[in-house]
């Protein structure tokens, strides 16, 4: 009994040493294995009209390679600007075309310019971005903002007396940014 264990061992041994993908545990693991996509971006934006008004700072983070957020904070013509944005991203891995939709909510502070607190609807109807292998990623985009109510704001032309300005509500206009990121 004990010499039939003994020339069974060696069988018994070779089985153990076999995956389930057919590849012997004793085969060296490739040296390429695919690092994923980063996940997290940092950005600087400039525009007008847009998420984060004039100027401002932009956090995204990537859900999948189609899914994004993006909280953001800056200073346009009516305030300080809070924003939030979900976007859809198609492409490979260096360049991407993208659109979104968020809101923004204006803080104006001592601002003649605006009043209440302005909720803005967002929509970056096209855009682009072009990642490089650095992680430094160029985007622009297009679209429209329109006021959703919470506030008032008048133009120069118009005088910016209060009896002047008039509910974000009544306007719609085109908007556009640019940016810089870091993806890491």
């Amino acid at each position: 009994m004990a010499n039939r264990c003994a020339r069974l061992f060696p069988l018994l041994a070779a089985v153990v040493m076999v995956v389930p993908s057919g590849r012997s545990r004793a085969d060296p693991v490739p040296a390429m294995v695919a690092t994923p996509p980063p996940r997290t971006g940092i950005g600087f934006d400039v525009g007008i009209g847009s998420a984060i008004g004039f100027t401002g700072v932009t956090v995204m983070e990537a859900f999948g390679r189609s899914g994004r957020l993006e909280v953001g904070a800056g200073y346009g013509y009516s305030g300080y600007q809070l924003s939030f944005m979900a976007k859809i991203v198609q492409g490979e891995s260096h360049d991407h075309f993208m659109a979104g939709v968020g809101v923004s909510v204006a803080l104006p502070g001592d601002t003649p310019l605006a009043s209440g607190h302005p909720v803005w609807l967002n929509i970056d109807a096209i855009g682009y971005e072009h990642r490089f292998d650095t992680g430094i990623a160029l985007s622009a985009a297009l679209g429209m903002s329109g006021g959703l109510g919470g506030g008032a704001i008048c133009f120069p032309p118009d005088g910016c007396e209060p009896q002047f300005q008039n509910s974000v509500t009544e306007y719609l206009f085109p908007q556009g940014r640019v940016g810089v990121a870091y993806w890491f």
